[in-house]
This record gives structure tokens, C-alpha cells and sequence, in this order.
């Protein structure tokens, strides 16, 4: 079963999930180190609210205090916006001292499979293994989610509805590269001896044959996923390039207005500098994020196609007269030929979702592909050649 964690105000109120993180020394020192940064900016953002007057005001706490809490904490851009929301909402009798928990949206963290979570710190991103502690509730916060320190236990919660909503766009309702995942190891664990055992008196060929229709759909959807990844790389990268471009341009054109006695021009000219750095800093952490997504969703592509040789190679066997007394490493891998061009037929659809021709709707990058793993199979047979007695 699948979940969203984007909920409308029309909605029941979500669950609140909770992961527990499972943090190494150096990933214990970040997060405390992101706290402290955390905790920094509640205190200026205290200050400026004194200084000023203001009362809950996000406009006016934005206005006089994201650039000198920017400058004098080095938190993420995101996280100083959902930090300047979150203290105006809690700011009455607000001890930042006491503070132990932040606000994160879905740029700060991610869930990156069955097994890690990826968290944004001041020293980059961290990966982290994690369990599930399970749900409880309501959410009744703004934010998406919120990662709490209590001594050295480390805790995100999330607000998730366990179910999608009947409403929301197709596109939004697709699943995601760790659902991908999810997908892969459960057809790869319906594979397993014991799975096809419980099920011998209903005719295990049926069952094996099944699995790979549903291990070819995998492979559908995480192609598409990948053209997908590509085009908005893509999309990214050229969008930088132009900011990049107008921000190495302004240096001489400050100079110039300057020299000319235009002063009024060099201040526009800086404050269009301060956007150009802002906006170049929130493309290069979605393509951080992209990159992520990118190496995970290969990740899921190699095994999908893994567990597909091993349903074709599972079908041969037991098409065979005598399965049973066969050795299951009969001839495992030799379907390949058969398949060569199978895969070929879903990249056309990614060139119509995306409008790009990616790496991953190349032909060449499969022969690539099966040119590499056929190389590190001829290198560890050779290992295990050497490694004989003679």
C-alpha cells in the first residue's frame, strides 16, 4: 500500500509516522551541529522581533531576517523559510535554548528505499539507516515533517494519509522511486525457493510466468522514472547556465555604473546579485536531489533486471522434464540472447513524456550495460581460477 504525504485541508488530518534513525558518531556531531545553527537563528529572529516590533509577521520576520540569519548560521535556504514560519507560530514563550526539533520539507530529507534516509546537515548530505516505529496521531503540524533530538535518539516524523487521494492528477498519483523499490524487493522476494514451494499444487511455471509480467512493468515504470530524471537534469542544468551566465555579467556592469556616478544602478545591480546567488543555490540542491533519485532509480533498474534473468532462467527449469533433479545453475544467465531486444520497446514512451532523448532510452547504454556485467563475470571466475589449489 502506498502514501502520499501531501494532504488538502479537505482531507481527514494524516497519521504521524515515525522513523527512528539509526546515526553513525559523525552523523550524531551534524545533526547536533544543524540544531545549534537551528537554535542560533530562533535567538536572532527573537532579537529582530524585539528590535522592530513585530509581532507573528512571517513577511516582516523575512524581510529583516533571513539574509543575516542566512549569513551568520549557514542553514539551508529552505530551512531558514520553514524556520521563520515555524517561530512565528511558536514564538510565544519560545526558550530557544530548549529547542529539540526541526522543521523539514521534502528537500531536507528523503527516504531513499527500504533502508536509509538522506537528511541535509551544514556539512552536506547525510545517509542514515533507519526502522519504522509505526503511526500515531494526528499530524496536526504545517510542516511536512519534523526531525527531533532527544539525547542521542534521533527521530523523524512525518504526517502521512495511508491512502492516495481518488482526486489528486495522475502524474502525482504515480509512485515514487522508493515505492519502485519496494516493488522490486517484493517481486524479487516472490521469486525465492520457499515462494514458489507454498504454491507447487497451483502450478509454480503460472506463478514464475507472473512475476516476470509484473518484473517487465517494473521495468517500465522505472524507465520512464529515469527519462524523467534525465529531463529535468536537463532542465535544471540549462537554467543554471543562464543564471550563471547574467550573474558573471553584473560584476563589470557594477563597475561601470559606479564609475558613471550611478549609484542607484550599483544597488539594483547587487540586489539582482543576492537573487542570482539565491536562486543558482536552490538549483544546485535540486540537482543534488536529482542525483540522488538518479543513482537510486539505477539502482532499482539493475535489480529489476537481475531478478527478471532470474524468473526467465526459474522458467526454464521447470519447463524442463525434471526440474527437480536439475542444477539450478544450469545454464543461468543464457536467456540473455533470447531477450536481447525485448527491453527496447518503452523508449520511445520516454521521449513522449519527456521531450528528451535520454541515456537511458540509448540502446547502446543496454549493450554497455551487458557489456560491463559480462566483464565482471569473466573477472571473478579469473579470481576464482587463481584462488585454486594447483
Amino acid at each position: 500500500m502506498s502514501y502520499t504525504s501531501t494532504v488538502t485541508r479537505s482531507e481527514p488530518l494524516p497519521s504521524r509516522l515515525t522513523y527512528r534513525l539509526l546515526p553513525g558518531a559523525d552523523d550524531l556531531d551534524s545533526v547536533r551541529a544543524l540544531l545549534e545553527a537551528y537554535r542560533r537563528m530562533l535567538a536572532m529572529l527573537a532579537e529582530i522581533r524585539r528590535e522592530h516590533g513585530l509581532r507573528a509577521n512571517v513577511v516582516a520576520l523575512s524581510e529583516h531576517g533571513y539574509r543575516r540569519v542566512r549569513d551568520e548560521t549557514g542553514l539551508p535556504a529552505r530551512l531558514v523559510t520553514l524556520g521563520i514560519r515555524d517561530f512565528a507560530q511558536r514564538s510565544a514563550g519560545l526558550d530557544p535554548a530548549t529547542v529539540t526539533s526541526i522543521p523539514l520539507d521534502d528537500k531536507l530529507f528523503s527516504v531513499k528505499g527500504a533502508a536509509e534516509i538522506a537528511l541535509t546537515t551544514l556539512k552536506g548530505r547525510r545517509t542514515m539507516a533507519y526502522r519504522v516505529e509505526g503511526y500515531d496521531g494526528p499530524w496536526r503540524e504545517t510542516s511536512l515533517a519534523r526531525l527531533t533530538l532527544a539525547g542521542d535518539v534521533l527521530t523523524i516524523q512525518v504526517g502521512v494519509s495511508v491512502t492516495a487521494p481518488a482526486t489528486a492528477p495522475k502524474e502525482e498519483a504515480r509512485t515514487m522511486t522508493e515505492t519502485i523499490l519496494t516493488r522490486v524487493g517484493r517481486i524479487i522476494g516472490g521469486l525465492s525457493n520457499a515462494a514458489l514451494e507454498a504454491v507447487e499444487d497451483r502450478n509454480p511455471l503460472a506463478v514464475a510466468e507472473q512475476a516476470l509480467r509484473e518484473i517487465d512493468a517494473v521495468i517500465d515504470d522505472v524507465r520512464l522514472d529515469l527519462g524523467r530524471i534525465k529531463a529535468e537534469e536537463h532542465r535544471l542544468t540549462a537554467r543554471r547556465g543562464q543564471l550563471q551566465g547574467e550573474l558573471t555579467a553584473l560584476p563589470d556592469k557594477l563597475s561601470v555604473a559606479l564609475a558613471s556616478g550611478r549609484e542607484d544602478l550599483a544597488r539594483s545591480g547587487i540586489a539582482r546579485q543576492l537573487d542570482l546567488e539565491s536562486q543558482i543555490e536552490a538549483i544546485d540542491t535540486s540537482l543534488a536531489d536529482v542525483a540522488e533519485r538518479h543513482a537510486a532509480t539505477t539502482k532499482a533498474m539493475q535489480a529489476a533486471n537481475a531478478a527478471r534473468r532470474d524468473a526467465e532462467h526459474r522458467i526454464a527449469l521447470l519447463r524442463r522434464p525434471s526440474p527437480k533433479t536439475a542444477d539450478p545453475l544450469d545454464g543461468y544467465g543464457s536467456e540473455d540472447a533470447a531477450r536481447a531486444g525485448r527491453l527496447d520497446r518503452s523508449l520511445r514512451a520516454v521521449d513522449r513524456v519527456t521531450g528528451t532523448a535520454s541515456a537511458a532510452a540509448d540502446p547502446s547504454i543496454e549493450d554497455l550495460d551487458r557489456l560491463h556485467r559480462d566483464h565482471a563475470i569473466e573477472q571473478r571466475l579469473a579470481a576464482l581460477k587463481q584462488g585454486r589449489p594447483s
